[in-house]
């Protein structure tokens, strides 16, 4: 909504794919764009810019910073908290254990600047909604980048760099496959990193996908695999646990978290659960879509 309604809209680092744009001829038609890349290439490429600034991100948002008068509240800012307080996220009423329960236990366990990486799907779109991150730099993922299987090496890297926080890593049983032998990573260098594997026995992003937009024509996204994670931690030399409903959760979390050695739990939950709100493919913010 904001992009669709903003007088100007800077992208900085930005590629414009399909994936953030939707339509492209109906995206932020009535703003301005500044667009900063340190590649010519990207300008315009997809999206027309009405300024394109070539350089260091550091460098040129500091340049324009001086440019800008201090910030304020303004009716846009507050336009923007009334859509969001109009249109707050869906509530799941499933009684079954939920991305969205395990999510808020575990927050209730971790510092502020504790550190979240995820790897790519549902369970970072549930993360990014429903994890309330208020300190600069404690939530580590690719976004937009699609690469499954880039959390537990984010991860790692994030426990080496920061041996004092904590570091939870939360991913999927799609995901943790494409890289989980970097486990042993964690393990050999006694890094204390706490996988929650959101376990819902589905490749689940595109698993929603094929069922809104592909009328249930399911291909290649209902994985039928019986990986058992607890015995996949214990085979690496790190500690496995498993939590199936939500009168455990928090025990199990707290151990988990507790232990001191990398650990990972397995959280079984509903492959029922979607992610909304959602835009389909090739839409536009008019075209969100709330619920099933």
């Amino acid at each position: 909504m904001a992009t669709g309604e903003c007088d100007l809209l800077v992208a900085v680092g930005a590629r414009f794919s399909d994936r953030v744009t939707g339509k492209r001829n109906a995206f932020a038609q009535n703003s301005k764009v500044i667009h900063i890349d340190i590649d010519p290439a990207e300008i315009s490429k997809n999206i027309p810019a009405d300024v394109g600034i070539i350089g260091q991100s550091a460098t040129v948002l500091n340049r324009l910073a001086e440019l800008l008068p201090p910030g304020k509240s303004s009716p846009w800012t507050h336009k923007l908290l009334h859509y969001k307080a109009m249109n707050p996220l869906p509530a799941s009423n499933s009684p079954s254990l939920t991305p969205y329960k395990v999510l808020t236990a575990l927050k209730k366990l971790m510092a502020e600047d504790d550190i979240i990486a995820t790897d790519v799907g549902q369970h970072q779109m549930f993360t990014a909604q429903h994890y309330p991150f208020s300190v600069p730099r404690t939530f580590i993922s690719s976004c937009g980048l699609g690469t499954m299987g880039f959390g537990m090496g984010a991860a790692v890297g994030a426990q080496v760099g920061c041996p004092d926080k904590r570091v939870v890593l939360i991913t999927g049983d799609g995901c943790f496959h494409m890289n989980l032998q970097e486990f042993a990573v964690a393990v050999t260098h006694d890094l204390p990193v706490v996988v929650l594997i959101m376990n819902n026995g589905i490749l689940g992003m595109v698993h929603q996908w094929q069922n809104l937009f592909y009328n249930k024509r399911y291909a290649s996204t209902l994985l039928n695999r019986n990986t058992d994670f607890v015995k996949l931690a214990e085979a690496f030399g790190g500690v496995g646990m498993r939590v199936t409903e939500e009168g455990t959760l928090k025990e199990t979390l707290q151990a988990a978290l507790d232990c001191g050695k990398p650990c990972i739990v397995d959280c079984v939950v509903d492959p029922g659960e979607r992610v909304f709100p959602i835009i389909p493919p090739g839409g536009t913010d008019k075209d969100i879509i709330y619920c099933d």
